[in-house]
């Protein structure tokens, strides 16, 4: 009888510890937030309730491999050999965890060396290695039943758990899954406002939440920075937004917004915003509405995105079509000059066919030239003076050429005086110095700014050394350079010329208004 009464009240006082032990660790589970000091502290607790010498933790991870695999958590007695052997382990491996992973089910094993499943394999060898001689494993499960994990423990002896042991461990396993399926979702979680966050900042983002009832809004750091502000330089709020709108665009906004709300509708606009330090940047704002029950307006979330470079190349192509427009019209009013000029002075249709393509190819060019361009840039006169020289196949070591690089024209006077030195290029080559043993050709050309307060490019075209024919012999190609020169000029380009045949050759100037972008030279 008294040993009888001994050994209840020794089992009662191990149940009261066991029992306190589980509500300890339950404190300490709430207390630390820790991933990997929660796990240690549930396998504490464990190897407590079991009395055994090992212990360990897996979690599993459902997408690894066809049906899954246990990933190691954290162990209690492992060496590290053991610990990285075991780190992952599938279904197909000789350990009880395997077999609970393959069974969904409590596996108890009181001596490896006698399980018939494990003889011959690399667990039972590691089993030994680590001095572990018999094992058990509960399968952790989720609330809705789903395999999470395993908790295993593990001794240096044969050995068979208590029945009570189990129940006190199935309670600590309860715990256990809670805790592992908490910290699965709050890593989904994690990831995913990770995934948000990145994705926000990609895709330049900037979000807004407006609780209608009380006014509070939140402003992510993008949002302040589309505003102008910087970020928590000031409390987010309507009147803050209405304020950094450009007055131009305020009262058609917060009527948009206005009308949304009460229509029920979704928010769509785009706006300007006018920054402190006088910067205009386009925002396209899309938000939505959330009522109560009642119909009442409570909430309000949107993104904005920065559209300023897209509305900037939307001018910019406007203007590029606009030009386009400009530039052929004017075209086709030069091609159709030319024709009715080369056809007036031709001789017969060869004749005018043959200096028709010659002025066509010097359209051409000058059309490839300005093609080329980007914003902000010109055609430069020594570009467009080499062109045409190359286009006759000059020889230039006869050709002297003095002046400044660079000099950039206005584009819609580049056609016209392409033109021009198109027929003094070519006359030169058939009638002049470049066509002439022992003639030469100088153009020399400088800027100056004149009283007008433009600038103006002057150009001198000189030949010398040239056997002039008597004078009714100069050449149809003469006569219509000599026009456009002196003509067409004056009322194109508001330019200033002069056209003298010598007694050795020609000389021709050129004063013509320059882009003011030469400013900057």
């Amino acid at each position: 009888m008294t040993i009888a009464h001994d050994q209840s009240r020794e089992q009662m006082k191990a149940e009261l510890e066991d029992s306190e032990r589980l509500q300890a660790i339950s404190l300490e589970l709430i207390k630390d937030g820790r991933p990997q000091a929660v796990y240690e502290t549930i396998l504490d607790g464990a190897a407590a309730i079991m009395r055994s010498q090992f212990a360990s933790l897996q979690m599993l991870d459902a997408d690894r491999g066809a049906a899954g695999e246990l990933r190691l958590l954290s162990h209690r007695g492992f060496s590290d050999e053991a610990a990285q052997f075991w780190h992952w382990v599938s279904m197909d491996r000789a350990s009880t965890c395997a077999l609970a992973l393959r069974t969904g089910r409590r596996v108890v094993v009181s001596d490896v060396e006698t399980a018939a499943f494990m003889q011959g394999t690399a667990d039972l060898a590691h089993y030994r290695q680590s001095g572990i001689r018999a094992v058990q494993t509960t399968p952790l499960h989720s609330r809705v039943g789903t395999l999470i994990g395993m908790l295993s423990t593990h001794w240096a002896h044969v050995h068979r758990p208590k029945e009570r042991e189990l129940r006190l461990l199935d309670v600590l396993a309860r715990q256990a899954a809670d805790l592992i399926e908490r910290e699965k979702t709050e890593t989904a979680l994690r990831a995913s406002e990770e995934r948000l966050r990145t994705a926000v900042e990609v895709g330049g983002l900037g979000l807004w939440d407006w609780n209608v009832l009380t006014g509070e809004v939140h402003w992510s750091d993008e949002y302040f920075r589309m505003l102008g502000y910087g970020v928590d330089e000031v409390t987010p709020s309507y009147e803050n937004w209405s304020a950094r709108i450009h007055p131009d665009d305020r009262a058609e906004t917060e009527a948009l917004l206005q009308h949304a709300r009460e229509a029920r509708t979704e928010f769509v606009t785009e706006f300007r915003t006018l920054h402190p330090n006088g910067a205009v940047r386009w925002l396209h704002g899309r938000g939505r509405f959330f009522y109560d029950q009642g119909g009442q307006a409570i909430r309000m979330v949107g993104a904005m995105t920065d559209t300023t470079e897209r509305r900037q190349w939307e001018d910019r192509q406007k203007a590029l079509v606009a030009e386009l427009q400009h530039r052929t019209r004017n075209l086709m009013a030069v091609v159709r000059a030319v024709a009715e000029t080369t056809a007036r002075r031709a001789k017969d249709l060869p004749d005018f066919s043959a200096h028709f393509r010659s002025r066509l190819s010097a359209l051409a060019r000058v059309q490839g030239l300005l093609s080329r361009l980007a914003n902000q840039q010109r055609v430069t006169f020594d570009e467009l003076l080499r062109a045409e020289l190359a286009a006759v196949d000059a020889d230039m070591g006869r050709v002297r050429l003095d002046g400044p690089s660079g000099v950039k024209l206005r584009s819609s006077t580049v056609q016209t005086l392409t033109m021009a030195l198109h027929e003094l290029a070519n006359n030169a080559v058939k009638y002049g110095a470049l066509g002439q043993a022992g003639a030469a050709l100088s153009v020399r050309w400088h800027v100056e700014a004149g009283q007008d307060q433009k600038l103006w490019l002057h150009i001198d075209w000189h030949e010398s050394g040239v056997r002039m024919p008597p004078a009714t012999g100069a050449g149809e190609g003469i006569g219509h350079g000599r026009e456009l020169i002196e003509r067409a000029l004056p009322y194109q380009l508001e330019a200033r010329t002069s056209f003298a045949l010598g007694p050795d050759g020609l000389r021709c100037t050129i004063s013509m208004p320059v882009s003011e972008l030469n400013m900057a030279r």
